[in-house]
């Protein structure tokens, strides 16, 4: 009897190890999914020269949001457009210490207000050092009314 008590013991606590373990799995899992699908912009988190979109990819902001980017360290830019419309390097707010370069539409600017619906950017960069290496990156976002 007492033998038969410590077979049920054993696969009871088999059981319950085994159960634990694919819970902990399947939280780790979710955890990696949800992490995964929260943004992550493959285009900037590969690019080591720029750090952040302004707005990020895909966002939804405001007619008077900011559009720009912020860069690493040794970097420099300046937005070439936005939706299609040039943008004066004397209109774009170049931050050195930041590695920031950025637009604010208002009155007397090349925009206004950002138009309503989908909208692209381009900035332009280089290394600090070699001003003759350009690159460039575009994003997309949208603009509600």
């Amino acid at each position: 009897m007492l033998a038969s008590l410590r077979q049920v013991n054993r696969r009871n606590a088999l059981v319950i190890s085994v159960l634990l373990a694919l819970g902990a799995g399947a939280m780790t899992a979710a955890v990696l999914v949800a992490g995964g699908s929260s943004g992550g912009d493959v285009a900037v988190d590969s690019n080591p020269a720029v750090r952040e979109l302004l707005p990020p990819r895909g966002d939804s902001v405001l007619p008077q949001s900011n559009v720009g980017a912020i860069l690493s360290a040794g970097w420099s830019g300046e937005i070439l457009h936005i939706g299609g419309t040039i943008i004066p390097l004397d209109q774009q707010r170049l931050e050195p210490a930041l590695n920031s370069v950025i637009f604010r539409p208002g009155e007397g600017r090349a925009m206004r207000r950002l138009p309503p619906g989908d909208l692209c950017a381009t900035v332009r960069y280089w290394p600090t050092r070699t001003p003759d290496r350009t690159a460039t990156i575009d994003w997309c976002f949208r603009v509600d009314s």
